[in-house]
């Protein structure tokens, strides 16, 4: 059974003042604290159009008016919500190593969903587990935060097809939001998912979660070896020398680098993270240096 993954109170007390810093995505929901690409009613001044018909007459610029003898409405910025989606992947493979790498992404995605919430933006998640995804309500407010974590702590990790399930979140994704997707991408083909997800114009923060012992293959030790594939349950012999860790870790560099410019060319930004990683550190020192939080 998964463990519970709930952040600390120390964590979520540093993080209440945090928000996610995007580039191109855009606050189009509700009302909220971002400013939107919307014009209408509000406090801050932005600037003056020429009324039409319908126009609230209460927003005529009766000053301008007699100057120029034509009508036009004050126009105000509008602030709304975010909306942030948050996909862990659930496969099989992600249920290796202490932690687990599954644990240690629903402890990340539950400590994101705060920091969505903290910064006034409308949050829901989802995991992958038997070939489909599960969702979270949508949530708005801090004090709702308990609502993601509950529901993140009752999901398990089973079952493949994480990359062909990234279709299904499409009719979800209609506004253009923030997407972080979370996994190891031990997919058969991962840029086919993300190739889906760029036609929607999100941005998306590609998280790529990894065990200390498939960054440093040497923890495993050396000699023969049986591997089985945790989703296929295909099963190899092989003798493991420095040879073939060598092969292995130049294979992964290529593999990532491949992913890493698929991602920032179509889409946002890619960061690997180790899933002994210090969550604390992580999300208050690395990303606030790197500029995905404030």
């Amino acid at each position: 059974m998964a463990a519970r993954v709930t952040p600390s109170p120390r964590l979520l007390q540093s993080l209440q003042r945090s928000r996610f810093l995007v580039r191109r995505a855009k606050a189009t929901l509700g009302v909220g604290e971002r400013r939107s690409a919307a014009k209408g009613s509000g406090m801050e001044f932005l600037d003056y159009r020429e009324y039409q018909p319908g126009d609230d007459v209460r927003h005529l610029d009766a000053h301008l008016f007699a100057r120029t003898g034509s009508h036009y409405v004050r126009q105000y910025a509008v602030y709304q919500q975010l909306p942030i989606t948050i996909i862990v992947d659930g496969s099989a493979s992600m249920n290796f190593s202490t932690p687990t790498k599954f644990d240690f992404s629903r402890g990340l995605a539950s400590a994101l969903a705060f920091v969505g919430l903290a910064g006034g933006d409308a949050v829901q998640a989802a995991v992958h587990s038997h070939g489909r995804l599960h969702w979270s309500p949508v949530v708005r407010g801090l004090r709702r935060a308990p609502l993601i974590f509950d529901w993140m702590n009752a999901q398990q990790p089973a079952g493949t097809g994480f990359g062909p399930a990234l279709a299904s979140a499409l009719p979800r994704l209609a506004h253009r939001g923030l997407v972080i997707l979370i996994s190891d991408w031990w997919l058969d083909d991962p840029e086919a998912g993300l190739r889906i997800l760029g036609a929607l114009q999100q941005e998306i923060v590609v998280l790529h979660v990894a065990a200390p012992e498939e960054l440093e293959p040497a923890r495993l030790g050396a000699g023969e070896t049986r591997l089985i594939d945790a989703e296929s349950g295909h099963e190899v012999e092989l003798l493991v020398d420095q040879a073939v860790l060598d092969d292995y870790l130049d294979a992964l560099a290529q593999w990532q680098d491949r992913l890493r410019r698929q991602v920032v060319r179509k889409l946002g930004r890619y960061v690997v993270v180790r899933s002994d990683t210090n969550i604390e550190h992580l999300l208050l020192r690395d990303w606030r240096r790197s500029g995905l939080i404030s």
